[in-house]
């Protein structure tokens, strides 16, 4: 896993301009500013708040095993390191908000917390080197794909590990609060928990399977 270049998507903008857009119907409407705003935010339904790129190596060995001993058949491993870069997406689903408005044009905005929306490898960036096979061996295509999408889960798994969740929730609220304050109303910005223990202990049984994959 290598280092990782943060590039937060600017949708504060188009985001506020749509709900701009029924603002200015308002008051020929009699919309309330709740209607304003959940017409607004759900209009948009899947926001995503960072792109994040990153580069992984992945490392690749196998064979068939000499029973009783840690090596294997002569002529049966293959091995490769595979050198790829990608792109992880976070974000949250707009279209599960729920505005309430309460007194002296404060409304409260319930949404499900940030979640991965999209993580992906650039098959165009794959470059494989210290490869070798056996003679009754190969390397295919398809050993190179499954390494990468289970790298991909670990990459998801430090990711969040590392809190990037928790920094996409920072830019939803930052951009709900502008959508309300466009609106003429304060908000407050309340995210429900009710998919963070599944996910919890999800990244604990990748993060364990790796550190039981590396003490051997």
């Amino acid at each position: 896993m290598a280092a990782t270049l943060s590039v937060i998507i600017a949708l504060v903008i188009s985001i506020t301009l749509n709900v701009l857009m029924f603002t200015r119907k308002k008051v020929s409407q009699n919309r309330s500013i709740r209607t304003t705003i959940l017409s607004g935010i759900q209009n948009v339904s899947e926001l995503a708040t960072i792109r994040e790129q990153f580069q992984s190596i992945v490392s690749f060995s196998d064979g068939v095993k000499i029973p009783g001993l840690n090596f294997n058949f002569p002529g049966t491993t293959k091995k490769f390191m595979l050198k790829y870069y990608g792109t992880i997406v976070c974000g949250c689903d707009l279209s599960k908000a729920k505005v309430s408005e309460k007194f002296d044009k404060k409304v409260t905005i319930t949404l499900p917390p940030s979640k991965i929306l999209d993580v992906y490898a650039d098959v165009h960036s794959f470059e494989v080197y210290d490869q070798s096979v056996g003679i009754f061996t190969s390397i295919k295509l398809d050993d190179q794909n499954r390494e990468v999408n289970a790298d991909l889960e670990k990459v998801k798994a430090h990711e969040i590990q590392n809190g990037i969740l928790e920094h996409s929730n920072e830019n939803v609220r930052k951009i709900l609060t502008s959508v309300a304050a466009s609106a003429g109303a304060e908000a407050e910005i309340i995210f429900t928990e009710e998919e963070q223990p599944a996910l919890i202990s999800k990244i604990a049984e990748i993060l364990q399977l790796e550190a039981s994959k590396t003490e051997e």
